[in-house]
């Protein structure tokens, strides 16, 4: 037997996950049985469970992107992964549970210099800053760019691996409690308050190659306005719960926007060059150029807790199921 998240119908995370206690089914003969040690609640989990991508989420299911553990046992056609390898089960939801079974194609090797809540948290957010400033905008030395939503978990790491590349980046905050979170060399510090003059906050820091917004809404225009012609905006999150107006592209049509979804570079790429990313990210871990602040910790059987301490996301570290 073992616990599971399940949600049997879309709704708030709150309202509609829910714990239950099943069998664990016969292993098949081409998959591993994953013990789960730690999981992570992360935004991309609290949108799939509200049913924003309903299209392709068959109800029920257990959610959980994120999850970290050990191989328990192999089926008999699996060869190359054995009993007690530490990986990262990706390209399927699940994690919320304590035994996953999955194809061992699909499973990062995770190396032994990260604890086991830097492996939990290493994949979804610091692949997608790699993924944002390695393969989006072409990150090299010297560059200007912008970050909003610098102080949370993954603006962070995004600063983080600027910094290590020789980039110092231009940090947007929403309040001046978020000075004290923000960690690395920075170009300037903006104070974007929602009733705030951004514009002029940019003001003399134009000509900018590229912008990564979290955030959306109607100041994505202000920030793409700072742009230099031909500069990169990528948009990869929805913080403000507004979309980027449609006036956007007609005002801005020299810039080359973009969306960065890791999900979608991860079934589109080679396993071997995902694992060959992923170690390049686990070595800047290891080496702690990049870490990930780990707020509050609970056991999978108070789930509900767990989100609740979780949402509405904001800075202050990441919450942990384990």
């Amino acid at each position: 037997m073992q616990y599971q998240a399940v949600v049997r119908n879309f709704g708030p995370a709150e309202e509609v996950v829910g714990i239950e206690r099943a069998e664990l089914p016969m292993l098949a003969r081409d998959q591993v049985r994953v013990r789960l040690l730690a999981r992570s609640i992360n935004p991309s989990d609290i949108i799939t469970i509200s049913g924003a991508y309903a299209g392709r989420t068959a109800l029920p299911f257990i959610p959980g992107f994120e999850a970290f553990g050990v191989v328990e046992a192999c089926g008999e056609e699996v060869y190359g992964l054995a009993p007690g390898t530490r990986v990262l089960p990706v390209r399927s939801a699940g994690g919320w549970q304590e035994f996953k079974d999955t194809d061992p194609g699909w499973c990062l090797r995770v190396p032994d210099a990260l604890s086991d809540f830097e492996a939990v948290t290493s994949y979804v957010n610091p692949m997608t800053a790699w993924l944002m400033l390695h393969k989006k905008i072409g990150l090299r030395p010297g560059m200007r760019i912008a970050i909003n939503a610098a102080a949370s978990s993954i603006g962070a790491i995004l600063i983080g691996l600027a910094n290590a590349a020789g980039v110092e980046p231009v940090a947007l905050i929403r309040s001046e409690q978020s000075l004290e979170r923000l960690r690395g060399r920075l170009e300037a510090v903006i104070i974007d308050r929602a009733d705030g003059d951004l514009a002029a906050g940019l003001a003399g820091r134009h000509g900018l190659d590229a912008v990564l917004d979290c955030v959306g809404g109607a100041r994505a225009s202000i920030l793409a306005d700072a742009l230099k012609p031909g500069g990169h905006f990528v948009h990869y999150g929805l913080l403000s719960g507004q979309s980027i107006p449609a006036s956007f592209w007609a005002s801005h049509p020299d810039i080359a926007f973009s969306y960065c979804h890791l999900r979608e570079w991860v079934h589109a790429e080679a396993m071997s060059e995902v694992q060959r990313a992923y170690s390049e990210i686990a070595a800047q871990i290891a080496s702690k150029v990049i870490a990930t602040e780990v707020r509050e910790v609970f056991p999978l059987e108070r789930i509900g807790q767990a989100l609740q301490s979780a949402l509405p996301f904001r800075t202050g570290g990441k919450v942990l199921i384990a």
